[in-house]
């Protein structure tokens, strides 16, 4: 009861000095309460943030109405000249609120839906919704985690045992799990490198080729030629060579054609002049990259060499047009009268 009266003491004593902080204290707390929409508003124009609807749907906006509300109710309260043992305890509200807004408006500029997650959404164009979520889910944690640390130091709370706890339970969860560890810090290697994103035709070591249809912080699921989905954890893929296809700025096509031993010279070179021509005029050859060389003369036949480069990058579009490439060839050599060579076999006969 002492204890109590040596703190709220002084707002007994009325007198005519008391009376005139009192109507102080109530002009500055009404003021406050007026202008928080209009200061808030001010602040938030010197960081360039204009017009009435940005503002108001500001991640800031609503922290700041509150900030000022509370201390214009603190500055009331310090006029009415409150005693040194209620002084402290305002001081320690007033902080633990400036914590509470401050850690609440860095977690929602994290949340979903946030300017924070469309930039991220810039960076990462072809990640999944599931990707980003969980990224913006993990930083909004650890901003809640460490500014619940510095109320609870605020509050005069001992945090070193807490955080002496946190360490050694993260040590035993990190030994519990250390898969699921090693696969979250490729994940996040994999976000810094960007060696592929979502789509994109890789070649995982020399065992995995296929588009990447999903990636999460566990593993990356890649769709193989054959349709078969494969889940690689990603400690195994940012230890892997990875080939990306779709960083390429073109796809060679090469080809050895052995024409039959019978072939004419005027044949070998109607068709080399044939296949040449169709190559240079083929839209989506570029340009001077084509030849076609009578590279040897073998026992079996006549070789032809074939090289171009197509600006087609994409692996099924540019196995299409290989194939249209083949059947172009292979009618060429039709209207020529012109065979391939056949590997000779040999036949062994069994004497009984």
């Amino acid at each position: 009861m002492e204890r109590l009266k040596s703190i709220f003491g002084t707002f007994f004593d009325v007198n005519l000095f008391s009376i005139k902080r009192l109507i102080i204290a109530i002009v500055v707390l009404i003021s406050f309460f007026i202008l928080k929409g209009i200061l808030s508003k001010f602040i938030l124009r010197i960081f360039k943030v204009k017009g009435k609807e940005k503002i108001k749907s500001n991640n800031f906006y609503k922290p700041l109405k509150i900030f000022f509300g509370a201390l214009g109710l603190y500055l009331a309260i310090l006029i009415l000249g409150p005693s040194e043992a209620l002084k402290n305890i305002l001081h320690t509200i007033f902080r633990s609120i400036i914590i509470i807004l401050v850690t609440y408006s860095l977690g929602n500029l994290v949340s979903p839906k946030s300017r924070f997650e469309k930039q991220l959404r810039k960076k990462l164009t072809k990640s999944n919704d599931s990707m980003i979520k969980m990224i913006c889910k993990t930083l909004k944690v650890l901003i809640y985690i460490i500014g619940a640390v510095v109320l609870i130091s605020e509050l005069g709370f001992n945090v070193s045992g807490i955080i002496a706890g946190i360490g050694i339970g993260g040590v035993a969860i990190a030994l519990a799990a250390q898969d699921t560890a090693s696969n979250i810090i490729g994940a996040l290697m994999i976000i810094l490198d960007k060696p592929f994103e979502v789509g994109d035709w890789i070649c995982v070591g020399t065992t995995t080729e296929g588009s990447v249809e999903e990636f999460t912080f566990r593993s990356t699921r890649i769709r193989e030629a054959e349709n078969t989905v494969v889940s690689i954890p990603n400690s195994t893929i940012v230890n892997s060579v990875i080939i990306n296809w779709n960083r390429l700025q073109k796809r060679r096509i090469s080809l050895d054609l052995i024409l039959d031993v019978n072939t004419s010279l005027k044949k070998i070179a109607d068709v080399q002049n044939e296949i040449l021509i169709y190559l240079e005029n083929e839209p989506h050859i570029l340009n001077d990259s084509a030849y076609v060389k009578f590279s040897e003369i073998r026992a079996d036949g006549f070789e032809l060499e074939v090289v171009c480069y197509t600006d087609i990058i994409n692996y099924i579009d540019y196995v299409t047009f290989k194939d249209q490439v083949n059947f172009k060839l292979m009618s060429i050599l039709q209207n020529n009268k012109v065979s391939l060579t056949s590997k000779p076999q040999t036949v062994y006969v069994k004497n009984d």
